[in-house]
């Protein structure tokens, strides 16, 4: 299935489709059906493209929107792959809550989507499967699992605590290579859903400092991108 066609260039009822696969009911990226836009779904699809990075970097996603958009991306460029890392984490279940040590409201909006069944199947139906792999792990384990590996793109929407989005850059902005881009979502987010987030309150750091050339993106939920 394809996004774009020669006629139209945009295939709203796919990008409708792809929608209802990947985001479900969910509308944390700016996403609009009626319009046939995927929001900032564009800019991570158009990064790659122009990019065409070798390996990408997703860790967090409810239903796979973004790490999608990403292969996708790597799909049409014939090239690319998409690493994509989610702990399997459900807000609502009190035996995650109590491995997170009572403090799933602060940082993880995770929905415990990704059943064997899910990992396996849930790609297939965009043929993105040769483009994306799957692993259910914490970014600290998935990052302890790959010491050597490096990623030409990193897009950060897992642990939404300040320490924890902190700790995420501080693990991977090392693995970026040089021109390689780091894009952060929830920037602009301190309530949502129940959560607490703190992903705001290191942005506005990382804009202080003169480490990152930081780029913001408007919205309800806010996208941050920074290039090495």
């Amino acid at each position: 299935m394809q996004l774009f066609q020669s006629t139209t260039i945009i295939d709203h009822a796919s990008v409708n489709h792809f929608i209802e696969q990947y985001a479900r009911q969910d509308n944390w990226h700016e996403i609009d059906k009626t319009s046939g836009n995927l929001g900032y779904g564009w800019i991570h699809y158009a990064l790659i493209r122009i990019l065409k990075p070798e390996r990408v970097l997703c860790i967090g996603s409810r239903y796979g929107f973004i790490p999608a958009i990403c292969a996708l991306a790597c799909r049409d460029n014939k090239k690319g792959i998409v690493d994509f890392v989610d702990a399997n984490y459900d807000q609502n279940d009190p035996e995650h809550n109590t491995k997170l040590g009572g403090k799933h409201d602060t940082h993880w909006g995770g929905v415990g989507f990704w059943t064997p069944e899910h990992v396996k199947n849930h790609f297939h139906k965009f043929k993105l499967n040769e483009h994306i792999r799957m692993t259910v792990a914490t970014s600290r384990d998935f990052h302890r699992m790959n010491p050597t590996q490096t990623w030409q793109y990193i897009h950060l929407d897992g642990d939404h605590s300040y320490q924890g989005i902190k700790t995420d850059v501080c693990r991977f902005f090392p693995k970026l290579t040089s021109g390689g881009m780091l894009t952060l979502h929830d920037i602009r987010t301190k309530h949502a859903g129940g959560l607490t987030y703190g992903v705001w309150q290191l942005w506005r750091e990382m804009k202080a400092g003169k480490q990152y050339n930081c780029i913001e993106l408007p919205g309800s939920f806010g996208l941050g991108l920074t290039q090495k």
